[in-house]
């Protein structure tokens, strides 16, 4: 078993927002962040790689945190004033895809 990252009545708040995603995907993500088992666990239950649960439980996540489907998430070191910039643009086209709907 691994931490939970997410008690069931978060989970299941996001629930209408996960109509596009298939039965399986939410419920292996549930098993994976509410109920704490480990992803190479669940990949085995259900005769799934390691990865493909980790995209499924990646899915759910970016959901939940109201990504823009086909985002990508970068991480890297910058200079406050150049991180401030990416701050800047990344909220600007989060208004842009909000705005587009």
């Amino acid at each position: 078993m691994t931490k939970a990252t997410m008690t069931a009545d978060e989970f299941d708040a996001l629930r209408p927002g996960l109509g596009r995603l298939t039965v399986d995907t939410v419920d292996i993500a549930r098993r994976v962040l509410v109920d704490g088992e480990a992803q190479s666990a669940v990949a085995k239950a259900h005769g799934l790689t390691k990865q493909r649960v980790s995209g499924m439980v990646s899915r759910v996540l970016a959901l939940a945190r109201d990504v823009p489907r086909g985002w990508v998430k970068v991480e890297t070191w910058l200079p406050p004033e150049l991180a401030e910039q990416v701050h800047k643009m990344a909220a600007s086209a989060k208004a842009s895809a909000e705005a587009q709907g």
